[in-house]
């Protein structure tokens, strides 16, 4: 098998012109083909560019004269069998880190109990709603906590830095549970939450199907430790022994790092805070395409700022195309947003976060001082917003000019439960404000309308990344070879298929599979 690159195509092209394009490079007719990447290319010519697999064999002229443009292509062939002593792993956490830790675990015969303090996806939607119909927060389910963990309820992006080809068997087991195919090739896949809810319940039917255990609405809270070794986990309703014990946190899993600090060593991580900014769909998809055509897909971005001297680290994060601003909160009386959007991105405005990289130097030392700002930056949105998780918003113009906005332009908010007029630069440090305003006006000069006096800023995105790490070595804790900490609330991860990546990992680590 081979794979054919740099196959450029007008994007208004027939579906046919791929087949015509590459029976005349191969030199062949109705070549048997299967898209492996698809890109845009919206530089100059609005293009497609592909990446097709074709079966061999192909003439050695051939090869010559396509030798820049093709190369031999070796399937990674995954075998997943458990070639320890392991028979039963205990899971907290049901996020992508822990859900693939338990497929892959299960598909190896391990008996597997995945904890989780939240609810299962058809209660957690109700709690969710509740929330953003009436401000009525559940503390243990919400858009934080529950089946699938927090990236259930975002855009449902799949990117990542990853070069680790056993990302492909992510997107292969999301496909197979309901994902839309084309995530297996597009440059910038996602799936939308809406989709990605369904999904998240298949994989769970799946692993139950393969033997293991689920256990919502019960959370995690402490480990039984004798001798220097850890005998049971214990839960609010119960106690569990194993061979492993993985911990699958979530990024907001606050209390639980500060149990767990007293066990194994945690160290202050950087991290980024700032605000949520909406745009409306239609001004961002001309700035990046320069023209209007509804055919296109909805048009993203991904902004940097640096300034190595004055210590600036600004950029966007999590954007979510034709995608809704959502109540992020977790803890009573603290307020923190986060970006959604259902897999045809067709809402009215574009929103992304937008936040400046911080370290010891605002948040002073110790591993739980991250927590300790996050916490003090959101109960300060709390009351700004005059409280309920009214989000406090401010026009663009008016942040920059200090003083509380009395309308709306043309960008309408689209946070639920409700809105607050405010003042968003009395919430930080000066310094992290003045970062975000220096890099709003770079941000402007890179797409432009992109610092439009009418786009809307929301307050707060706090919860970009763990502000923390819970150290590990070869996927175990120092002192501990049977506890795992892993994924996003690890520290070690950055969004789904990273987290979900890390999961896989650990699982292989278990099963005593060390393939590359």
């Amino acid at each position: 098998m081979y794979i054919l690159k740099n196959i450029k195509l007008p994007y208004k092209a027939p579906e046919s012109a791929l087949q015509e394009k590459i029976d005349d490079l191969l030199g062949r007719k109705n070549t048997l083909f299967k898209i492996f990447k698809k890109s845009l290319d919206a530089r100059k010519n609005i293009s497609y560019v592909y990446q097709v697999l074709v079966d061999g064999p192909i003439p050695k002229k051939t090869m010559k004269r396509l030798k820049t443009t093709i190369q031999e292509y070796h399937p990674l062939s995954l075998k997943i069998e458990n070639k320890s002593s392991a028979q039963k792993v205990v899971i907290v956490g049901t996020g992508p880190a822990g859900l693939f830790a338990g497929y892959f675990l299960s598909q190896a015969g391990v008996e597997v109990h995945l904890i989780e303090q939240g609810e299962k996806m058809e209660d957690r939607i109700q709690s969710i709603h509740r929330f953003i119909k009436e401000g009525k927060l559940n503390p243990s389910s919400n858009i934080q906590f529950g089946e699938g963990g927090a990236g259930t309820f975002s855009d449902g992006k799949l990117t990542s830095r990853s070069k680790d080809k056993r990302s492909r068997e992510i997107f292969k087991i999301f496909v197979e549970n309901g994902a839309p195919e084309e995530i297996l090739y597009d440059q910038m896949p996602h799936i939308g939450t809406d989709i990605l809810r369904q999904v998240i319940k298949n994989i769970r039917h799946k692993i139950e199907d393969q033997g293991g255990h689920y256990h919502f609405k019960e959370k995690f809270i402490d480990l039984d430790i004798q001798d220097g070794k850890i005998q049971r986990l214990l839960t609010e309703k119960d106690s569990y022994q194993a061979d492993h014990y993985i911990l699958a946190l979530g990024n907001s899993s606050r209390d639980t790092f500060k149990l767990l600090s007293k066990y194994i060593p945690i160290q202050q991580k950087p991290f980024a805070v700032g605000f949520r900014i909406e745009h409306l769909r239609e001004d961002i998809n001309l700035a990046q395409y320069k023209i209007k055509d509804p055919t296109l897909p909805q048009a993203s971005y991904q902004l940097t700022y640096y300034d190595k001297e004055k210590g600036i680290s600004v950029y966007t994060f999590c954007m979510c195309p034709g995608g809704h601003v959502v109540p992020a909160s977790s803890e009573e009386n603290r307020l923190c947003v986060n970006g959604m959007s259902y897999h045809n991105r067709k809402a009215e405005n574009s929103n992304a976060a937008l936040v400046m990289a911080i370290d010891e130097k605002v948040l002073g030392p110790g591993p739980l001082a991250g927590i300790a700002f996050q916490r003090k930056i959101e109960e300060a949105a709390f009351a700004l917003g005059g409280g309920n998780y009214q989000a406090p918003v401010q026009r663009l113009e008016d942040f920059f000019q200090g003083k509380v906005s009395t309308h709306f332009g043309k960008v309408q908010p689209s946070y639920k439960p409700s809105t607050q007029f405010a003042d968003l630069n009395s919430l930080y440090p000066s310094a992290i404000t003045q970062g975000i305003k220096e890099a709003l006006l770079a941000f402007d000069k890179k797409l432009k309308g992109f610092a439009d006096p009418d786009a809307l800023l929301t307050g707060v995105e706090t919860r970009t990344s763990c502000p923390l790490r819970l150290l590990r070595e070869d996927y175990h804790s120092p002192g501990f070879p049977n506890l795992h900490p892993i994924g996003e609330g690890a520290g070690y991860a950055g969004g789904i298929v990273s987290s979900a990546l890390d999961g896989l990992k650990c699982a292989l680590s278990i099963l005593e599979i060390y393939e590359d």
